[in-house]
């Protein structure tokens, strides 16, 4: 009979912890539905781990605070998605605005990606010079070519870009393109995708500045030559790269916000289909 009692008291000691412990841990659920329905989703998640910290064993408070936290994940993923459709609207109308300024290239049989490009700059319309010209293409990544012309090769990897004691040296490049047409000599050097040490943006800062640029060869890890000195990059140059250059920000910036976009939907699937799961699971158990 003592053992009966004493059993009994320990149960009912045990269920009392246990309702003062989800009691406790309800107080930070239900300041995190609040949280939630204000769109404090910082608070509403701090909450959430509050059970999970200092309540372990409160496995109601814990359950419904999972249900929760998936709530707020999808509208979290709801709120990016909406934020990004709408800077997608402001870049998009932004690109429309100026991409009148371009000529657009693309063959459908050999590229997957277009190219925008100055009319003025086209090789075919320079081949008595040398020059840098530059392309973006449909994702922004911003390529300058800097085109010689010479009675030989010179082999030139890299460039230095000066305004006064302003100056920028690009990296050295291997994509360097070279060939002779009656006994005049022609390289376009490239660097592709941004990659020229800043050369584009000091020019887009300087374009109305008088810019001169040196070609240089790289001889060895240790040291370089100049091979060409103090070429003028003249006006309709530096404003051509300074407009694509723009034409390359604002394509940046609207890809950019596509990927993100992109990136919240695919996360709103998941979360959405993870949700769906568990409330089937959960069917499934109460019908047994």
């Amino acid at each position: 009979m003592r053992k009966s009692l004493i059993l009994l008291a320990v149960t009912a000691l045990t269920v009392s912890c246990q309702e003062s412990i989800e009691k406790k841990a309800s107080h930070h659920l239900d300041n995190a539905k609040e949280a939630f329905s204000i769109g404090n989703f910082n608070v509403a998640k701090q909450e959430i781990d509050s059970i999970k910290i200092l309540y372990p064993k409160a496995f109601e408070a814990r359950k419904q605070g999972i249900k929760l936290m998936q709530q707020i994940e999808e509208a979290e993923q709801m709120r990016i998605i909406e934020y990004e459709d709408s800077m997608i609207a402001v870049s998009n109308a932004a690109f429309e605005n100026i991409k009148g300024k371009y000529a657009f290239e693309k063959d459908e049989r050999y590229q997957d990606i277009g190219l925008y490009t100055i009319k003025s700059q086209a090789p075919q319309r320079n081949t008595d010079r040398t020059y840098i010209r530059a392309q973006v293409d449909e994702l922004g990544r911003m390529t300058l070519i800097s085109s010689y012309r010479g009675n030989s090769y010179i082999h030139h990897d890299w460039l230095k870009l000066s305004v006064g004691e302003l100056y920028v040296d690009t990296p050295v490049s291997n994509d360097r393109h070279e060939f002779e047409d009656l006994d005049v000599y022609y390289e376009w050097l490239s660097f592709i995708n941004g990659n020229d040490g800043g050369a584009a943006a000091f020019i887009n800062a300087n374009k109305d500045a008088n810019i001169t640029y040196t070609l240089y060869r790289k001889t060895s890890p240790d040291s370089s030559r100049p091979v060409y000195r103090n070429l003028k990059l003249n006006k309709d140059d530096r404003y051509a790269i300074a407009s694509l250059y723009d034409l390359s920000q604002v394509l940046l910036s609207l890809n950019e916000h596509k990927n993100l976009r992109d990136e919240a939907q695919r996360h709103l699937m998941f979360i959405r289909s993870k949700m769906k799961d568990e409330s089937a699971e959960e069917g499934v158990q109460e019908n047994k």
